[in-house]
């Protein structure tokens, strides 16, 4: 299975280092270019912004096989087509906080029906709390739709997400094995060496952004996995700390905007890397700290799991 699953991630690194570049033309075809508005928006040119659909139909290829026999591979492929979706709308037309919200919600939901919903939360393994299936389905759809924005929020740097990402997807993949739920770790590991693929184009000064698209989909499929590579499909606090630094930022982003009286969701650069860049650390050098202190995190949690 490992040799295999090796093979496979190889695979998918070499299809989205393939398919990357081709969202460009489409991204310049449909209008979905990210322009500079010398305000939010770090980019002093104009990027496209589609690039996401690179390492997404990588991935999707990939696991379709597999889509019968792990509830984790169909969960990443249909509910990810569903938010991938949303998400090229958003970044070719524009959508309402309350839409993308909405097919947030809608994506979520149909991944946890697809996953299976979690009947406990635990605590590395110290103490586990029984989870009934109403309030498992919903906070399930909770933490899913909060992890969709915790990645998309972490888009700012080039760069930035699919590094943080990485760390995540490559951590459940130890994770996973490690609990011996073989089918969810190689998902994992497949859908990270995508991500990877993707990253020569997206690093600084980059070509092309995921976009959307993109950072809600990685999103989405790192809580389906967080969840699929437990053992016993439920919740784990440590899963979260491989993804520490987007997590933490956005509850602060989220709260901070709340007590200033604004939607949960409205833009800002408020977010730490923008502070990072406001006290003059340069852009590769923010992108790789936080990086490192992610994967740091991430090596802490497995080293008390795996």
């Amino acid at each position: 299975m490992l040799f295999r699953a090796i093979l496979l991630s190889l695979a998918a690194f070499g299809l989205s280092y393939v398919l990357t570049p081709i969202t460009v033309p489409l991204c310049r075809l449909v209008g979905a270019i990210d322009r500079p508005d010398g305000a939010r928006k770090i980019n002093d040119i104009p990027v496209p912004r589609l690039g996401g659909l690179g390492f997404f139909l990588s991935s999707a290829i990939i696991l379709l096989p597999f889509v019968t026999l792990s509830p984790a591979a169909a969960a990443v492929t249909v509910s990810g087509a569903i938010i991938v979706a949303g998400g090229v709308a958003d970044d070719t037309f524009g959508l309402s906080p309350l839409a993308k919200f909405l097919i947030q919600i809608c994506a979520s939901a149909i991944a946890v029906l697809i996953v299976g919903i979690p009947g406990s939360f635990s605590f590395f393994g110290l103490f586990s709390i029984p989870l009934s299936g109403v309030l498992g389905f919903l906070f399930s759809v909770f933490r899913f739709v909060f992890t969709v924005n915790a990645v998309n929020f972490s888009d700012g740097l080039d760069g930035l997400a699919s590094g943080l990402s990485s760390v995540a997807l490559l951590s459940l993949a130890l994770f996973g094995a490690a609990n011996s739920r073989n089918y969810p770790a190689a998902a994992a590991l497949i859908l990270a060496f995508a991500v990877i693929g993707f990253m020569p184009y997206n690093k600084y000064h980059a070509k092309v952004f995921m976009g959307d698209s993109g950072s809600q989909f990685l999103g989405l499929a790192i809580a389906i996995l967080s969840i699929a590579c437990s053992e016993g499909g439920g919740f784990t606090l440590e899963t979260s700390l491989f993804l520490a630094i987007p997590t933490l930022d956005t509850a602060v982003s989220i709260a901070r905007r709340i007590l200033k009286g604004k939607s949960p969701f409205a833009a800002d650069k408020g977010h730490l890397h923008h502070i990072l860049l406001n006290i003059g650390v340069p852009h590769p050098y923010a992108v790789n700290l936080l990086v490192a202190v992610s994967a740091i995190i991430a090596i802490g949690a497995l080293l008390f799991t795996v």
